[in-house]
């Protein structure tokens, strides 16, 4: 077992190129400012999301990312306020990555009752690396039969961090039918929110190494999402169905969840998803990474104008490493106001002064017994 763990590190460390992507949540939209710097404020209130990934716990090596984000919408200028703060640390090197971003989104055609709405958003990104090179092992360190015996002739940089910032873009355009909504040919039976989003992250490609810096530049992720979503409603049964799929691609390395079906039935949330990768990489067969399945709660607090929101997802990885990795566990918690900003309270004369009225999407998750 450890001669194989030895050839493993050395193959990495001996193979000209090497492919790597940020980390991709499961639970992508309850993690939408990490998804998109233009989802901030869809929903007209305000939103704090904390959400932790715990990637192959089975591997001797650590690849853990938590995020801590918050956004409010502020009725009366169209836009919304947003921040993320994650971290991630992976490898037995202990490298990690913290990202702080901060910026906000703005709406246009939001006035009733267009069914469409329109945001653009953007992120200032300051990002740090850190790395312990006590930790890492060197080519020239190992050899082929006895392991790690020689020392390494690789000069440690004198600091083993260093800090660059970046810019992340993004749009998200929505789409709201309402039941009885006339077409050419008949009434539409059902409700309908459709929403397309795309975002670019590190848009500026710079220097993203500890040494040779500038021959070694960051990648930009591409993210393209979009969902549909269906609310439904039988007696004292309410909620509804959506269907959505996310596609992040960085460098050579891209990746496809697609939600097979998520079902809310308040106060309950299911959904069974598959995640794909699509590389171009010659040399990676088994493309097919992963079927998860997530389970959540929710509990609303009218009293106090919140609601709380607990999720789990459980990924079972189906490619050849099988249950040599122990999948992926994700926890997401959401903390949101039913209506309104954060500084809606201050504001609510204001708003009422205007003759203007904001639309709301068709489907409520906060009142889904009395109306979508």
């Amino acid at each position: 077992m450890i001669k194989k763990i030895i050839n493993i590190i050395f193959i990495l460390f001996v193979t000209a190129n090497i492919y790597a992507q940020e980390p991709v949540f499961s639970q992508f939209y309850f993690n939408p400012i990490y998804l998109n710097p233009a989802m901030s404020g869809m929903d007209n209130n305000f939103r704090l999301f904390l959400n932790n990934k715990n990637q192959w716990s089975k591997v001797p090596s650590r690849f853990n990312t938590s995020s801590i984000s918050f956004d409010t919408w502020q009725n009366q200028s169209n836009s919304s306020l947003s921040f993320l703060y994650s971290t991630g640390l992976e490898g037995e090197s202990y490298f990690r990555t913290d990202r702080f971003h901060f910026g906000g989104a703005y709406r246009l055609f939001d006035v009733f009752p267009s069914p469409i709405a329109w945001q653009f958003g953007f992120h200032y990104q300051n990002i740090t690396k850190k790395l312990d090179w006590s930790k890492l092992v060197f080519s020239d360190e190992l050899d082929p039969y006895l392991g790690n015996i020689y020392s390494t002739s690789f000069i440690v940089p004198n600091s083993n961090s260093f800090t660059t910032s970046n810019l992340a873009l993004g749009t998200v355009l929505t789409y709201h039918l309402k039941r009885g909504t006339k077409t050419r040919r008949f009434n539409l039976p059902i409700d309908l929110d459709l929403e397309l989003g795309l975002a670019v992250h590190d848009f500026v490609q710079r220097g993203n190494s500890f040494v040779n810096d500038g021959i070694y530049t960051s990648n930009r992720r591409y993210t393209l999402h979009g969902s549909m979503l269906w609310p439904f409603s039988k007696g004292k049964i309410s909620g509804g169905v959506k269907h959505s799929a996310l596609l992040v691609s960085q460098g050579n390395l891209s990746t496809l969840q697609i939600g097979i079906i998520e079902s809310w039935i308040y106060p309950l949330h299911l959904g069974i998803y598959y995640r794909r990768q699509m590389t171009s990489i010659a040399s990676d067969f088994d493309r097919i990474e992963a079927l998860y399945f997530i389970f959540g709660y929710q509990k609303v607090f009218e009293e106090s104008n919140l609601s709380l929101t607990m999720s789990y997802s459980r990924d079972f990885t189906i490619s050849e490493l099988g249950g040599y990795s122990g999948g992926t566990n994700e926890i997401s918690i959401i903390l949101e106001s039913i209506e309104g900003g954060l500084f809606a309270g201050l504001l609510r004369s204001k708003r009422h002064s205007k003759n203007k009225y904001r639309s709301i999407p068709c489907y409520s998750k906060f009142n889904t017994r009395r109306g979508l």
